[in-house]
């Protein structure tokens, strides 16, 4: 437990020393809201309220993107990330640490994405609907976390950058993220429910706004966190194998 507060507070206190990095990051899924969302939703309250879930989605997507796999790659080429290795504890306090950071993140990223829907559309949403939705985005990070620290540990780090930019973007494309969560004919709606990206939106859609879930999205969540853990454990031996042996 010692070893996971410690890690915390490392992770805080690196922010704080390069904040700008985190503003970006906090406040680019808001300028999207802005421009193409409220737009685009005018009066329809569930559109609004649906879309709006989908843009915090897609903040827990681009903020895993950052913190894990461009972090943890570019950690892999830097004499700290190497020591940072090699203290006690073993990779379970850094990636718990990880986890409560990201928890963080994600609260601060949403929360003005939910303040600019309240203002600017018809959205709502019950107080048991908030809590819930927050609780499925903050599960979300599960299985965002563990594959983008897959790609962290997998990927070049000359490569991470276009990876963490285009990546983000094409899950939320295919997971549904940017059209409606409600659309359910078509080729596209039917494979984005073997997607990884579906089924924590399906479950923060049923939170928020009365959607109906998937089982086989359900099923296929379990599985690819399952497999994302695999790859991840996998990418971290590898790594540490390369560069300790």
């Amino acid at each position: 437990m010692n070893s996971i507060v410690v890690y915390s507070r490392f992770q805080l206190l690196q922010a704080m020393r390069i904040p700008m990095m985190y503003v970006a990051l906090l406040f680019m899924p808001s300028v999207g809201m802005v421009l193409f969302v409220i737009p685009a939703v005018g009066d329809d309250p569930v559109a609004a309220t649906m879309s709006t879930a989908s843009m915090c989605l897609f903040a827990v997507l681009t903020i895993c993107a950052a913190q894990y796999a461009m972090d943890i790659s570019i950690g892999r080429t830097q004499p700290w990330g190497t020591y940072v290795r090699t203290l006690p504890g073993g990779p379970l306090p850094r990636i718990v640490s990880m986890l409560v950071f990201s928890t963080v993140l994600v609260l601060f990223s949403c929360a003005p994405l939910i303040v600019l829907a309240g203002v600017t559309t018809s959205a709502s949403v019950s107080v048991d609907g908030l809590v819930l939705g927050f609780a499925a985005l903050l599960l979300s990070v599960i299985p965002f976390g563990l594959f983008m620290t897959a790609v962290g540990y997998s990927v070049t780090p000359m490569a991470i950058g276009p990876v963490t930019s285009l990546v983000p973007i094409l899950l939320a494309f295919v997971g549904g993220y940017f059209t409606n969560p409600n659309e359910t004919e078509g080729l596209l709606a039917t494979l984005t429910q073997f997607l990884p990206t579906r089924g924590p939106a399906e479950l923060v859609w049923s939170a928020v706004g009365g959607y109906s879930v998937h089982v086989i999205s359900m099923v296929s969540f379990v599985v690819w966190t399952v497999v994302f853990a695999a790859w991840a454990y996998r990418a971290y031996r590898n790594d540490e194998g390369k560069r300790f042996a």
